[in-house]
C-alpha cells in the first residue's frame, strides 16, 4: 500500500510539473539561463547547473529568455545565431550582474607569460616560431599583445618579416616594418617583436618606448586567433547584447539576412578587421555605451595599409579597417568609444533615418566617419573626433541623395600622424608626418551631397604634403541643399579654408568664424564665390559680388590650446580645449528661421560649444 501510494504521489507531482510548464508557457513568461566556463552543455542551464558553451545555449532560448554568462573566457566562435525574440519579450545575452565574462576567438595556449610556447629558430633576427602545429585548416592569423593593447602586423612574405632592411623603402624590396606575426605553410605561427629602430621618435622628435618592452614572445601574453568572426547573426531579431566582451577574430558580428530590432549596449569588441559588418537589409539597432578597438600600433603608418599593388612593399589589410560598416536603416548610434581604428563608421548608401550622436573617436588613422552619398534623414551630431587624421568623409554612391545634418561636432585633426615611410612612392603627398583633412573626399566626380554643416568647431593646422587642401567641405560639390553655417575653422598655422565651390551652384555659406595662426602665402579663400582668391574675409566681401558669409566674422576665438595635449585627456577637459572666450562667437550669425533641423532651436552661438554648457554630455563608458 505505501509502494501504490508513493507511485500516486509521484504522478501527481509529475502532472502538476507538466501543468506548470503549460500555465507559464501560456502566460509567456520567461526564463533564466546560466553558462560558465567550468559548466557543461550536459547541465541543466540553471545557476546550480550552468552550461559551458554560448553556441549550445543560444540554441535553447525562447522569447524573453536572458542567457547569464558567469565571469571569465570562453573560447568560441564562428558562433550562428539566428534566436528571434518579441518587441515584447526580448532575448537578452549578458554578463551576469556584478561579473565580466569575454567570449574569444583567439586560442589560449599564449595567454600566460612567462611560456614555453615560442621556439627562438634564428637567434640573429629574434625570430621565433610556434612549438605548436595549427593543421592546414587555417588561412590567416592574427596577434595581439595583450597588456600593451595592440594588435601586431600580419606579414604575408617571410622575406618582410625576417627583412634586416628598415627602411627607407625601395619599391618591392623586402622591408621589416615592425612587430609582427606570420602562419607558413609548416602550420607554425612565426614571431618577430623586433621594433623598428627609425620609428622610435614621434613628430617633435622625443623618443618612443619601443612596444613590447621584452621582445621574447615568452614573456608577453599574446592573443593568437584564426577566427574569421565570433557572432554571425542570421535573421536573428529582438536581441539584446549587454554588458559583455568580444575579442581576437577578423570580425566580431557578421550580421546577415535582415537581422532587426537588435540592442548591442555597454560591450567592448577588440576586432581584427572589424567590428560589425551590416549586410542585406539591417534595420532598426541601437548601438550604445560600448568601446570599439582595432589596436593599431603606433609603428603603422597609412601607406602600410594603403599601398597600391605592385608599387611597393606589401601592404597589411587587417588595418583597413572598420569599426561598424554597412547600410543603416533606422539606427541609433550613440555614447560610444572608437579608438585606435583606421576608419571607424562606414554609413554606407541605403541607410536612412539614423542617428551618430554623442560619440568618441580616438586616434583614427585615416576617417573617423564615412558618409555615403545615397543616404538620407541621417544626423551626425555632438561627437568628438579627437587625434585623428580624417574627419567626416564623404563617400562615392549611385544612388539619390538625401538630407544630412552635421552640427555640434568638434573636430580636432591637428596632431600629426605617421603619414609615409621614407622612400615610400608617395612621398611628396604623404611625407612622414602628416595632416590629414577635416572632410576628405572619394572621387565621385560631380554628385552632389545634401549636407547642412553646422555650429561645428573644427581645429586642424597645415598638411605639407596637401599643401592646397582646404579645411572646409569642398569633396561636397556646391548644390542648393549645401548648407555650411555657423562653423568655427581654426587652424593653427597657415592653410586653405574654403576652396570650390561657387554661388551659382546654389550653396550657402553664412556666419562662420575664420581664425588662422600664420597668413603668410595661401589665401584664405580660392576658387570661391565667384571663383576667385582672396587673402581675407574682409576682400572676399569687397570684391566677391556674392551674399555670403555677411555675417561671418574673421577673429580668434579664443581657445586655451595650451592645455595638455594629451589624447588620453576625459571628455570634459578635452572640451575645455574649445570652449571661446571671445565674446563674439556668442553672437548670431546665420539665422535658422524656417529651417526645421535638429538642434539648431535656441542656437544664438558659433561653433559646437553654447555660452552655457549642457549640450553635449559625454556619460562613463564600460568599466
Amino acid at each position: 500500500m505505501v509502494r501504490i501510494a508513493f507511485i500516486l504521489l509521484f504522478l501527481i507531482v509529475l502532472e502538476q510539473e507538466a501543468l506548470d510548464t503549460q500555465i507559464t508557457m501560456r502566460a509567456g513568461l520567461s526564463a533564466g539561463y546560466y553558462i560558465s566556463p567550468d559548466g557543461s552543455d550536459q547541465n541543466s542551464g540553471s545557476l546550480d547547473s550552468p552550461w559551458r558553451t554560448v553556441a549550445h545555449a543560444l540554441r535553447q532560448v525562447a522569447p524573453g529568455d536572458v542567457l547569464n554568462l558567469r565571469g571569465g573566457t570562453y573560447y568560441e566562435n564562428e558562433i550562428v545565431v539566428d534566436a528571434a525574440g518579441t518587441a515584447a519579450a526580448p532575448i537578452t545575452i549578458q554578463s551576469y550582474p556584478g561579473e565580466r565574462a569575454v567570449i574569444d576567438g583567439g586560442v589560449s595556449f599564449f595567454r600566460a607569460a612567462p611560456n614555453a610556447e615560442w621556439v627562438l629558430v634564428d637567434r640573429d633576427l629574434n625570430l621565433y616560431r610556434s612549438r605548436r602545429v595549427f593543421g592546414g585548416e587555417y588561412d590567416f592569423v592574427r596577434a595581439w599583445l595583450i597588456d600593451d593593447d595592440v594588435q601586431l602586423v600580419e606579414y604575408e612574405t617571410a622575406a618582410n618579416l625576417e627583412s634586416t632592411n628598415y627602411g627607407p623603402l625601395n619599391r618591392l624590396e623586402p622591408v621589416y616594418v615592425g612587430p609582427g606575426v606570420q602562419l607558413r605553410d609548416d602550420g607554425h605561427v612565426y614571431i618577430r617583436l623586433v621594433y623598428n629602430p627609425n620609428d622610435l621618435t614621434d613628430a617633435a622628435g622625443n623618443p618612443i618606448a619601443p612596444t613590447p618592452s621584452d621582445i621574447d614572445p615568452n614573456h608577453n601574453r599574446i592573443a593568437v586567433s584564426f577566427s574569421t568572426y565570433i557572432f554571425r547573426l542570421n535573421g536573428a531579431s529582438h536581441l539584446r547584447i549587454q554588458d559583455l566582451d568580444f575579442a581576437h577574430a577578423r570580425a566580431i558580428l557578421d550580421v546577415r539576412n535582415g537581422s532587426h530590432h537588435l540592442v548591442l549596449s555597454n560591450c567592448r569588441l577588440n576586432f581584427g578587421s572589424q567590428g560589425i559588418i551590416l549586410r542585406e537589409e539591417i534595420r532598426d539597432w541601437e548601438i550604445s555605451y560600448s568601446e570599439f578597438n582595432n589596436g593599431v600600433p603606433d609603428y603603422i603608418y597609412w601607406t602600410d595599409v594603403k599601398n597600391r599593388n605592385g608599387d611597393v612593399v606589401e601592404a597589411y589589410p587587417e588595418f583597413q579597417s572598420t569599426a561598424i560598416s554597412g547600410a543603416m536603416l533606422n539606427f541609433n548610434v550613440h555614447h560610444n568609444l572608437f579608438r585606435n581604428t583606421f576608419d571607424a563608421l562606414d554609413v554606407e548608401q541605403g541607410s536612412m533615418n539614423t542617428r551618430i550622436m554623442n560619440n568618441r573617436f580616438k586616434e583614427v588613422r585615416d576617417d573617423a566617419i564615412n558618409l555615403s552619398k545615397g543616404i538620407g534623414n541621417v544626423e551626425v551630431g555632438y561627437n568628438l573626433i579627437w587625434h585623428g587624421m580624417g574627419g567626416i568623409a564623404n563617400l562615392s554612391s549611385d544612388a539619390p541623395p538625401g538630407h544630412v545634418y552635421i552640427h555640434h561636432n568638434i573636430i580636432d585633426n591637428s596632431a600629426y600622424q605617421r603619414g609615409g615611410r621614407p622612400g615610400n612612392y608617395r612621398e611628396d603627398n604623404w611625407p612622414v608626418w602628416a595632416i590629414g583633412s577635416p572632410f576628405p573626399g572619394h572621387d565621385d566626380g560631380d554628385k552632389a551631397s545634401w549636407w547642412k554643416l553646422y555650429n561645428n568647431t573644427i581645429v586642424t593646422r597645415q598638411d605639407a604634403g596637401h599643401r592646397w587642401s582646404s579645411v572646409g567641405p569642398d569633396e561636397v560639390t556646391g548644390n542648393p541643399e549645401k548648407y555650411v553655417l555657423n562653423n568655427i575653422f581654426y587652424t593653427i598655422d597657415e592653410r586653405v579654408i574654403f576652396r570650390n565651390d561657387r554661388a551659382s551652384a546654389g550653396s550657402q555659406y553664412d556666419g562662420n568664424v575664420f581664425y588662422r595662426g600664420t597668413a603668410e602665402s595661401l589665401p584664405l579663400f580660392i576658387d570661391f564665390g565667384d571663383g576667385g582668391r582672396y587673402g581675407s574675409l574682409q576682400e572676399f566681401r569687397a570684391g566677391s559680388r556674392t551674399d555670403w558669409e555677411r555675417r561671418g566674422l574673421e577673429v580668434d576665438p579664443g581657445f586655451d590650446l595650451s592645455t595638455p595635449d594629451d589624447a588620453g585627456l576625459d571628455p570634459a577637459a578635452i572640451r575645455a580645449r574649445y570652449r571661446p572666450t571671445n565674446p563674439q562667437i556668442f553672437t548670431l550669425g546665420a539665422s535658422y528661421d524656417g529651417l526645421s533641423w535638429p538642434g539648431v532651436q535656441g542656437v544664438n552661438y558659433r561653433g559646437a560649444i553654447p555660452g552655457s554648457e549642457g549640450a553635449m554630455v559625454f556619460l562613463p563608458l564600460v568599466n
